[in-house]
């Protein structure tokens, strides 16, 4: 019988480690580059419709559309910069995900505020202010829990290559 850990064991761990450490490296960037186009193309489809739209539906619609839009847009980039600080770092950060959590609320918040106005008086008025309840109630939850978050982990972070880092 062999001792456990001998050196032979330990090589195929690490080779083994290694073309698994490639292969997330691999996925990362192929999910990063996605988003990236996707984002682009839904940059311009948003930019677009705004342009598009404008003198054609009410201004205030076509700006809660446009923001809703930019808005998705900002999500997808949140998880690029996130892709790449796991890239950068080696290890996934919370935080950034619940940035993500808290810019996706907002941007529902945004869209049923605009949708409560035309439900004013019929039965799902209710069932549109207690979802911005809930989302509201959300957004506050992840916001404490990013802060409590940079409060017992403030100054440990560290440098990563790149225009936002």
């Amino acid at each position: 019988m062999r001792p456990r850990g001998t050196d032979q064991e330990r090589r195929d761990r690490s080779w083994i480690s290694a073309l698994l450490g490639y292969g997330e490296f691999l996925i990362d960037t192929v999910v990063a580059f996605a988003l990236i186009v996707g984002g682009t193309i839904l940059l311009g489809v948003v930019t677009y419709d705004f342009v598009r739209d404008l003198g054609q539906v009410p201004f205030v619609t076509n700006v809660l559309e446009l923001l809703s839009g930019l808005l998705l847009v900002f999500i997808f980039t949140e998880l690029i910069s996130t892709i790449r600080v796991v890239i950068a770092r080696r290890r996934v950060d919370v935080e950034p995900f619940l940035i993500v959590g808290m810019v996706a609320a907002v941007r529902r918040l945004i869209v049923i505020s605009a949708e409560a106005e035309n439900l004013l008086g019929t039965t799902g008025f209710r069932d549109v202010m207690l979802e911005i309840g809930v989302l509201a109630g959300t957004v506050l939850l992840l916001g404490a829990t990013v802060l409590m978050l940079r409060v017992t982990h403030g100054g440990d972070d560290e440098p990563t290559n790149g225009p936002t880092g």
